[in-house]
């Protein structure tokens, strides 16, 4: 699966290794991981969309590395380390997603490289 992930996936994944000793951190404490490694200027207000992180948690999971995301009341993603698979709620689900139609988030274009 991981031959399989597009560019901001592949981003995602990097920082979330890096960033595997913390017990729980916020999209965008990764997002801004993400901009350090990538040296990406611009987009400091950006998310990380549902879809793509749910993708990379897949990937983890085959890894034996487990994550739950948590979409608090302004649908913000909470990312928490799991000793087991722990699925997100449809309903968190939808809400990050009708939400994120108004967001800027990360896209495959901003990791081309230069």
């Amino acid at each position: 699966m991981a031959d399989r992930l597009n560019l901001v996936q592949e981003e995602i994944l990097k920082a979330m290794e890096q960033m595997s000793e913390k017990a729980s951190y916020t999209e965008f404490v990764l997002a801004k991981k993400i901009r350090q490694n990538t040296g990406i200027e611009g987009k400091k207000k950006a998310g990380i969309g549902l879809e793509d992180l749910l993708t990379v948690i897949d990937v983890l999971a085959e890894r034996n590395l487990f994550y739950s995301l948590h979409v608090n009341s302004v649908n913000d993603i909470l990312i928490r380390k799991e000793t087991a698979p722990v699925e997100i709620s449809v309903e968190a689900k939808r809400r990050r997603r009708a939400s994120e139609k108004s967001m800027s988030l990360f896209t495959p274009k901003d990791f081309t490289k230069k």
